[in-house]
């Protein structure tokens, strides 16, 4: 079949997110079911690299978006910009959604396509907020079902009738809506755990058809042995860009550390992942015996072996958290929040420790800690499980079930 992938970005290997991550396999595995793959994307630099290196056999259209000549232009669009995002998170910014109607060789590619799909639900506006006409079949990749996110942020956001409990209710009234016709309008909804396929129903009614295809996170990852400096390391792995990243980051760094120092005062705080904040940096200057915050690395493989505990301090956010599952996939204890390892355990599969509060995250890294051979055994416990449910064969035998047009 000819598949179109539309997608923010064009994934390319060492991308520093999950997300990216997650989109290359899946197009890798597409192209080996043998179908024609081609990803719509827009253009920029870091695009315009991707796709000169992506696979062999994956086509890429990239659409050009107009940017104003002048800088006083350029700063009133982004201002704008900005509002629209603000207050419409699921819809694409007005400039891109005309870019992609206005490119001739985007529109070629989708009308010649026997599959759409949209990767994240986001992209699902460009081409979902009704039913589409024509004999194409349309499915959305949500790898965060946005709405969750929004009714967390509604939760923390304080006072109903402050500035930003308005805010917040007003992006939870629009993310719901946007998001709601996106997926009534899909014959098919992927996402990543039986939770997320719930939420999409609840959302979108019991007719959505929501599919869950758990990602090929297990291929390659092997368990890790304990190496490299010998002090109490706990890790915590993101990119910091995003905000539920860096925010956790730094609750990490002022409420849980401290609590694990007391008792633990040799421990290490290593943040491992790209685009560090500011003040993530000058937390950790203040610091630099407890906390180190790497960049990015080109690979997370010694970050990893060095670990005696992974932390996933989550408070917001939403969606398979694919740093809780590769820190399973290597045998090291797991302390997370509820929002770390959400659509991961299960009956089967447990964390090493779960607590939403400081003084319980920082109790279960102090355990580990104590015992590292013994918390190592434990999480090992859990391990094939993890294996098995985040297998590449199951992901590659779902995907060539949906796009056949079954059920996996």
């Amino acid at each position: 079949m000819r598949i179109v992938s539309l997608s923010p970005s064009v994934p390319y290997d060492g991308i520093p997110h999950a997300g990216g991550q997650y989109l290359l396999r899946h197009l890798r595995v597409l192209r080996e079911l043998g179908h024609a793959v081609t990803v719509v994307s827009f253009d920029g630099p870091e695009n315009r690299a991707a796709a000169e290196s992506l696979d062999e056999g994956i086509a890429v259209v990239l659409v050009p978006v107009d940017r104003p000549r002048s800088a006083r232009a350029r700063r009133f669009v982004e201002v704008v910009e900005r509002q629209e995002r603000r207050l419409f998170p699921v819809r694409p910014v007005a400039r891109r959604r005309r870019a992609l109607r206005l490119s001739a060789a985007a529109q070629t590619a989708l009308s010649a396509a026997d599959i759409v799909e949209y990767q994240w639900s986001e992209s699902g506006w460009f081409g979902l907020r009704r039913r589409p006409v024509g004999g194409a079949r349309h499915i959305v990749v949500a790898h965060d079902v946005v709405s969750q996110s929004y009714e967390r942020f509604l939760a923390a956001a304080g006072a109903v009738w402050s500035p930003r409990g308005l805010l917040a209710r007003w992006r939870r009234a629009s993310v719901g809506r946007d998001e709601r016709s996106v997926y009534r309008h899909a014959d098919a909804v992927v996402s990543f755990s039986a939770k997320d396929a719930a939420f999409v129903r609840r959302i979108a009614g019991s007719a959505a058809r929501a599919i869950v295809v758990r990602p090929p996170l297990a291929d390659g990852v092997e368990v890790s042995m304990r190496e490299g400096d010998p002090a109490p390391t706990v890790l915590f792995v993101g990119a910091f860009d995003r905000s539920v990243n860096s925010e956790a980051a730094l609750w990490a760094m002022a409420d849980i550390a401290p609590r694990v120092l007391a008792v633990q005062p040799d421990a290490r705080f290593v943040f491992a992942g790209a685009r560090p904040t500011a003040e993530m940096r000058r937390v950790a200057a203040a610091r630099p015996e407890s906390f180190v915050v790497t960049g990015r690395l080109d690979s997370l493989d010694t970050a990893y072996a060095a670990a005696d505990v992974v932390l996933v301090p989550l408070r917001a956010g939403a969606g398979v958290k694919f740093k809780t599952v590769e820190a399973m996939l290597r045998g090291i204890p797991v302390v997370a929040t509820g929002v770390g390892v959400e659509g991961i355990v299960d009956d089967r599969i447990r964390a090493f420790a779960v607590a939403d509060d400081a003084r319980g995250l920082a109790s279960g890294i102090v355990r580990a800690l104590a015992d590292p051979d013994a918390a190592r055994r434990e999480a090992l416990r859990y391990r094939d499980a993890v294996a098995d449910e985040f297998s590449g064969s199951a992901f590659r035998r779902s995907l060539a079930a949906i796009y056949r047009g079954g059920t996996p």
